[in-house]
């Protein structure tokens, strides 16, 4: 178990292009579910709205020889109407589609800033979850939808230039393709390009989020133009990197609408060449103006989707990853409960745990009867934080710890078997009945005082949740709105004291069977620190806790820094 928890900033661009399984890591189909009858949608609309075109072409023609001008005039208006409305139900189902797929990424890519061992600095995961998805985005909604609108048109043009006369379809066929040559050879250096912008944005959003949570001590010390110097050569290079990237990007939009006046350019020379007649010309640069528009977005579509591939890089293997957290593969520990030692009103049970490494140090056994007192000592801070967090996280799962189904290698049964060092999304409830947590960098979530009181135990009691709190320093008749004080920016209004008597109380709540303190107590006042160890005394679950104070002195200890310790407790 390498790595710790952490918020530090770290290169944006620092991820793999393969998966954690071995194989190339890719986003979530796009073309699944709802999206199918989004994207069948689009590709309709698209052709129907190039028929349209080659029909309104026609039209055109046929009034330029002298056809019936009122009720061709009329048909040409009343198809235009139909036409722009088809561009309409275009784009907004292109945006419809873009949305709900960015939803679904977003809500892994946060999922996996939850669950990762190594959390990414909140600057990079607002970056991620902003301009990434963004670029993921722009590529579905207006690359995407454009480049299906544009090919059938395209497509359907030329058969109409063809029939027309054979001639003429080369006239736009043999632009576009020198235009997608074109195109296609200056798309590496976009990626490159759209690469070098993500991870300057990426280093400039982690380095403001570090820089305003650090905003007491730079002021405090002198260091606010230091910092918002450093901030702002972060600035420049974003900057210099962008504009870098649009003179690129004003390459490829030259070139797209450039395409079409070369097409008409052609269609004329050829016109005249061929002695096409007024109508017959009409109806040829009406189809090629048509075919302008989508056309000359194809500069666009190559940019955005050039960003989508720079953005997909760093997205595909987290998301690929998280897809193996939420399913806990990765089983390290066993954690267990013991049937009879639980009761509906109560279900405590003792702990087990073995088989764990921390930076291929071995941690020694922990085996602990309902009851026990232990204190961890022995390594680094870090060290110890790891080995909470692997406590804290583990996923519950039914299944079988050794020999037989349900009992181990002493025939002992078992009710619950932890598994694994990430929480998945099976057994969520199952843990929060079975453990607790509460550490001195903990910090509660936006809500309500009562909330963030209850968020482990939602159905506990309001006024003994309260009580509890209140023994260990959180006063609810000193905040203006009581129990329904808004909580922000990690526990505002309440005070350091304040807060570590809501993370303490919440995870003694419903008395876990596994209650884990780590170095929290130091943030308490002295009053509510008696009142957790007389709180402690009659605990019936197992009791970890990491504190240097006097209270737990009397506690078991389990010396995690030395790989040849005896076992915490035994059974």
């Amino acid at each position: 178990m390498g790595g710790t928890r952490e918020g530090a900033a770290e290169p944006v661009d620092s991820a793999k292009d393969t998966g954690i399984r071995g194989r190339a890591a890719r986003l979530p189909k796009l073309i699944t579910g709802r999206r199918r009858a989004l994207f069948a949608a689009l590709l309709a609309i698209a052709t129907l709205c190039g028929a349209l075109g080659v029909t309104i072409a026609l039209l055109v023609g046929s009034l330029v020889n002298g056809g019936a001008k009122l009720p061709v005039v009329a048909g040409i208006g009343a198809l235009i109407l139909v036409l722009g409305y088809g561009r309409y139900l275009e784009r907004v189902f292109a945006e419809k589609l873009g949305q709900h797929y960015v939803a679904q990424l977003r809500v892994s890519l946060i999922s996996h800033s939850l669950l990762a061992r190594k959390a990414p600095s909140v600057g990079i995961t607002v970056a991620r979850a902003s301009n990434d998805l963004s670029s993921v985005r722009n590529w579905v909604a207006q690359g995407i939808a454009p480049m299906l609108a544009g090919i059938p048109l395209v497509l359907i043009s030329m058969v109409g230039l063809w029939v027309l006369n054979p001639l003429l379809a080369p006239a736009l066929g043999l632009p576009v393709l020198v235009l997608g040559a074109a195109l296609l050879l200056l798309a590496r250096p976009a990626f490159q390009r759209a690469r070098v912008l993500r991870r300057h944005r990426g280093n400039l959003a982690a380095r403001i989020a570090d820089t305003v949570a650090a905003s007491s001590a730079v002021v405090a010390s002198g260091g606010v133009a230091r910092e918002l110097a450093r901030v702002e050569v972060s600035g420049h290079k974003v900057m210099d990197a962008a504009v870098h990237r649009a003179r690129l990007a004003g390459v490829l939009r030259a070139c797209s609408l450039g395409m079409p006046l070369v097409a008409a350019a052609i269609a004329v020379v050829i016109a005249r060449s061929v002695a096409l007649d007024a109508g017959q010309i009409a109806t040829a640069l009406t189809l090629l103006g048509l075919c302008a528009a989508p056309v000359g977005e194809w500069g666009r579509i190559v940019e955005y989707r050039q960003n989508y591939r720079a953005a997909r890089r760093i997205l595909a293997p987290l998301l690929d990853e998280e897809t193996t957290l939420r399913s806990g593969e990765d089983i390290t520990i066993r954690m267990v409960s013991r049937p009879e030692t639980l009761s509906p009103a109560r279900p405590v049970g003792g702990v087990w745990l073995c088989g764990v490494e921390i930076d291929s140090h071995p941690i020694p056994e922990l085996d602990a009867e309902p009851g026990a007192r232990i204190r961890m000592v022995g390594g680094d801070a870090r060290r110890r934080g790891e080995l909470f967090n692997i406590l804290a996280t583990a996923r519950t799962d039914a299944g079988p710890i050794v020999g037989d189904l349900g009992q181990d290698a002493a025939g002992r049964a078992w009710d619950y078997v932890v598994a694994g060092v990430i929480p998945g999304a099976v057994g969520e409830k199952k843990r929060r009945r079975l453990i607790g947590a509460a550490y001195s960098a903990m910090v509660p979530e936006r809500g309500t005082v009562l909330r963030a009181l209850r968020y482990r135990h939602p159905d506990a009691n309001r006024d003994l949740a309260l009580a509890v709190a209140g023994r260990l320093g959180l006063c609810i008749d000193s905040l203006d709105h009581g129990a329904k004080t808004q909580l922000r920016r990690g526990g505002i209004p309440l005070d350091a004291a304040q807060v570590a008597g809501l993370m303490v109380a919440r995870a003694m709540l419903g008395s876990p069977a596994l209650l884990l303190l780590d170095d929290i107590d130091g943030r308490l006042d002295s009053a509510a620190q008696g009142q957790l160890e007389a709180m402690l005394d009659g605990y019936p679950g197992v009791v970890i806790v990491s504190s240097e104070s006097a209270w737990c002195s009397g506690y078991q200890e389990w010396n995690v820094g030395s790989p040849d310790a005896a076992t915490a407790v035994q059974r």
